[in-house]
């Protein structure tokens, strides 16, 4: 990662800088004589920045979330296609948070700052500021804990103008206040693109007795867009579908709000556009009769990133499933991976664990960017030898199952090592992972003595055999560990983890097969079962065992479900898989959404980042694509007697292919 050099440019805001839920607005005019080339600026904030140069939108929604422990993101951004000759203004809107989230840090402190090296323009006192009016403070109810930020409220009342204008009267702005910097820490280049604003789109609505339902094509985070005309003083309400969401399993009974808009109008004509994004299938607008609507429209935003993948077949329901797939996966990245974008927007590692392949089949290069930055966050945000589950946030916490499922060959690691053989990750992660293995301890059997971290979590629902899950995933995140020492060449670690494999398959045999599964208890769980194989505890001559118990046991949520059908299809059973997947996700694949739920039993969020399992299997085991060279070439072994037709598109080295399939004679034939 790179370090940026600030040392000519100071960290800004307003005389006070330690209020939250603060909306600053920043002006600086400046002349230029000949038009440069390129004019890279960087940018960085606590939290959030919008940059408009000469009236033109610049950056939308810019500030990569802090980090945990490291100090913040500063984005680059080439603004010189912005500018004219002579007087140039260039303004920002930056919305300070004051609290954190499952996906940010608060530093304490509202701060700013900005370098321009060819205009040699650098943030200090010679910007001026002012706290935007309009920008108020909404009454109850405010987002849950789990989000950052707050409500939007704005009062058009208040409004000052257009701030962005190069004529914009600045009679009631003041110059910057220069702060130290003892709590930003130093700023790193963001590794991330900046996020992608779509044209504004027209919203069809029906009409309710207290506003309008409008009706989005699709799930998607959106900003609001109206024109009213109203009397003066009226309030308008927008939020979305997805404003009140319950808890998963275990937790369906507790509600958790999202955020919402609450906009005072002014007499006569009103437009807004509303800086932050909500998320959504619909947008619920309330307002008084009093009110004339005479424009609804949004703009999407989303994770800067070219839609590449493709899986059509003659099924219709599995089609859904695969496209449900990838708009759940797309909803869920912005500036990390999310479990949902409507309830939480935490980095769990698990969640990315079943996302990780994903990304490589339907998306561009810049998607893996994200991805890197994931595991970035996960080795370096570490708590002290402690691999967490969701960084960064200030809500992180210790899920030793997500752990060890990330640092598996079957989780975010091996899986992004395996599509991307970019080296730096196992050498970034050799040490720590070792580390974290470290701190269990054997039991007077030689198993684990149970870690508990934060939750010892294995899945929700029922049923989970957390003995057997915690000593098998041990045991794959150790091996996983030895082929990083083989690709890092570096062996310091191979006889502790070779004992650990040792010992541990040697006890998981004598202590949890039961003749016809493993167990540590009563019953059969089938998450357990499949882990026992992916970890290669189970020998091959068992995968007939194996596949009654994943035949006729059902306890998974999504999450676990892609792993039961990773290890039906590693055994060869990939038609068996492909029946499982099909019954257990029908409720899914024909309901009206667009995403998948985050439950088989229609509980939690209707979308989630863990249940997005059928587009791997789609291509990894029912295409049967394989690729030893980081997508510089390509294998495909389909399955027979599934499907009558396939058509298939991917990126191989830099291209697009796309493959038509059918079926001639039962087989299936490359056309």
């Amino acid at each position: 990662m790179s370090i940026l050099d600030f040392s000519k440019a100071k960290w800004i805001w307003g005389k006070e800088n330690k209020t939250a839920d603060q909306h600053l607005v920043i002006r600086r005019k400046f002349d230029i004589e000949t038009l440069p080339e390129k004019a890279e600026a960087f940018i960085s904030c606590d939290t959030k920045f919008w940059m408009w140069i000469n009236g033109e939108l610049a950056v939308f929604e810019g500030g990569v979330f802090r980090e945990s422990v490291t100090g913040g993101y500063a984005e680059c951004v080439d603004i010189a296609p912005y500018f004219k000759k002579g007087e140039n203004v260039i303004a920002f809107l930056v919305w300070y948070y004051g609290n954190g989230g499952r996906n940010n840090t608060d530093s304490g402190e509202a701060g700013f700052i900005f370098r321009c090296d060819e205009l040699e323009l650098y943030s200090d006192e010679s910007f001026n500021v002012a706290i935007h009016p309009a920008y108020v403070k909404t009454g109850e109810p405010h987002p849950a804990y789990l989000f950052g930020g707050d409500n939007i409220g704005f009062d058009a009342h208040l409004d000052f103008g257009d701030f962005t204008d190069i004529d914009f009267n600045e009679v009631e702005f003041e110059s910057a206040t220069v702060y130290p910097n003892n709590v930003w820490g130093e700023q790193t280049l963001s590794p991330l693109p900046l996020l992608k604003l779509f044209d504004e789109e027209e919203c069809k609505y029906d009409e309710t007795e207290t506003g309008v339902i409008g009706h989005l094509p699709y799930a998607m985070t959106f900003s609001a867009c109206f024109e009213i005309v109203a009397e003066g003083g009226e309030i308008i309400d927008i939020r979305s579908d997805r404003y009140n969401v319950n808890g998963g399993p275990g937790d369906e009974f507790h509600n958790y709000n999202g955020h919402r808009i609450e906009y005072t109008a002014k007499a006569g004509k009103n437009s807004f556009f509303c800086p932050m994004y909500l998320y959504g299938e619909k947008m619920i607008v309330t307002f008084p009769e009093t009110v004339k609507l005479k424009k609804l429209s949004y703009r999407e935003s989303g994770y800067d990133t070219k839609r590449i993948g493709n899986f059509k077949t003659d099924n219709e329901i599995f089609n859904a499933m695969v496209e449900k797939s990838i708009r759940t996966l797309y909803v869920c990245m912005r500036n990390n991976f999310m479990d949902c974008p409507d309830r939480e927007r935490g980095q769990w590692i698990g969640d990315v664990s079943v996302q990780a392949p994903q990304v490589f089949f339907v998306f561009d290069d810049e998607a893996k960017k994200l991805l890197k930055k994931s595991i970035s966050d996960f080795i370096n945000l570490r708590k002290g030898d402690v691999l967490v589950g969701n960084v960064p946030g200030h809500h992180f916490s210790e899920l030793p199952s997500q752990s060890l499922v990330a640092i598996s060959k079957f989780g975010l690691l091996g899986e992004y090592y395996a599509y991307s053989l970019d080296e730096d990750m196992p050498k970034m992660a050799l040490e720590p992972v070792v580390n974290y293995l470290k701190l269990w301890q054997y039991d007077e059997r030689g198993l684990l003595v149970a870690r508990e971290g934060n939750w010892r979590w294995y899945d929700h629902l029922w049923n989970f055999d957390e003995d057997v899950l915690e000593n098998c995933l041990y045991v794959a995140a150790a091996k996983y560990a030895l082929e990083m020492a083989d690709i890092c060449d570096d062996h310091r670690f191979d006889s502790f983890l070779k004992e650990r494999v040792e010992t541990l398959s040697a006890n998981i045999e004598k202590y949890f097969w039961k003749g016809t599964h493993y167990a540590s208890g009563n019953f059969v769980d089938d998450r357990a079962n499949a882990i026992a194989m992916l970890s290669g505890v189970c020998p091959p001559e068992r995968y007939p065992h194996i596949r009654k118990v994943l035949l006729t046991v059902f306890n998974s949520t999504p999450y676990m479900e892609r792993f039961v059908l990773k290890a039906l299809c590693e055994m060869g059973y990939i038609k068996d898989a492909f029946n499982r997947m099909m019954s257990r996700y029908y409720n899914l694949a024909v309901n009206e959404n667009t995403t998948l739920w985050e439950d088989f039993y229609i509980l939690g969020t209707r979308n989630h980042a863990w249940s997005g399992s059928p587009l791997e299997i789609a291509f990894r085991y029912l295409l049967g694509f394989k690729t030893e060279d980081a997508f510089k070439s390509y294998t495909i072994n389909p399955v027979d007697g599934i499907f009558k037709s396939i058509e298939c598109s991917f990126n191989i080295n830099g291209e697009n292919v796309t493959l038509y399939l059918e079926d001639e004679d039962g087989k299936m034939t490359l056309k």
